[in-house]
C-alpha cells in the first residue's frame, strides 16, 4: 500500500504546474522518494515480503535512479540530495554480511557516476563534496569490516580509482569554467568592438 502511496505522490508532483507550484512538486516528488525507500526496506526486513536481499537492493538502487531523473527534470536539488542519502544507505541497510568489494564499490561507483553526472548537468558542484565524504565512509566501514593484510592490493586498488574519478572529474569541470570565461570574455570583448565601431 505504501509503494502505492509513493508512487502516486511522484506521479501527482509530475503531473502539476512546476513552475506555479515549485516547492509543492518538490515536497511530493521528495515524500514519494522516501516513501518508497521505507517501504522496500521495511518490506524486506521488517516484513519479509520481499525476501532476497538482491532484489531489495535492487529496488532501492532503482529509487535512488529515479530520485536522480526527478531532480534534473525538476531542478531539485533537495530530491537529488535524497537519492543521494538513499543511494549510499542502501548498501549499509541492505547488508549480507559477505564481503564482496567488487559488487559495493562497483555499485558505488555508479552511483557517484550518476551523481556527478547531476551535479555537472544542474551546477550543483557543492554535492560533489557529499559524495566525496560518503565515498570515503564507504570505504572506511568496508576496511573497519573486511579489511585484512591480504586485501591490501584491493584497498589500494579501490583508492586509487576513486581517487582518479574525482580527479577526473574536476579536471572537466576547470575545463568547463575555462572555456565559459573565455566565452564571456569574448562576448564583452565583441560587445565592446560593436559600441566603439557606432561611434
Amino acid at each position: 500500500f505504501r509503494s502505492v502511496t509513493g508512487i502516486a505522490l511522484l506521479i501527482g508532483g509530475l503531473k502539476l504546474n512546476r513552475e506555479r507550484y515549485a516547492v509543492t512538486v518538490q515536497a511530493l516528488c521528495g515524500a514519494g522518494v522516501v516513501i518508497l525507500y521505507a517501504d522496500f526496506f521495511t518490506a524486506h526486513v521488517l516484513y519479509k515480503l520481499i525476501e532476497s536481499p538482491y532484489a531489495t537492493f535492487a529496488l532501492m538502487s532503482l529509487v535512488t535512479a529515479v530520485a536522480f531523473f526527478l531532480a534534473v527534470r525538476l531542478n531539485a536539488q533537495p530530491v537529488a540530495i535524497l537519492g543521494l542519502l538513499g543511494g549510499f544507505l542502501t548498501p549499509v541497510l541492505i547488508n549480507t554480511g559477505h564481503d564482496n568489494p567488487l559488487g559495493l564499490f562497483g555499485y558505488v561507483a555508479l552511483l557517484d557516476v550518476g551523481l556527478l553526472a547531476v551535479a555537472l548537468r544542474q551546477r550543483w558542484l557543492h554535492l560533489t563534496l557529499l559524495a566525496g565524504v560518503a565515498t570515503v565512509f564507504m570505504q572506511l566501514g568496508w576496511a573497519d569490516k573486511f579489511f585484512a593484510v591480504e586485501k591490501i592490493n584491493v584497498a589500494m586498488a579501490i583508492f586509487v580509482f576513486f581517487s582518479a574519478l574525482f580527479f577526473a572529474f574536476f579536471s572537466v569541470v576547470h575545463r568547463i569554467r575555462s572555456e565559459e570565461h573565455t566565452s564571456e570574455l569574448q562576448s564583452h570583448s565583441d560587445l565592446v568592438c560593436r559600441l566603439l565601431l557606432e561611434k
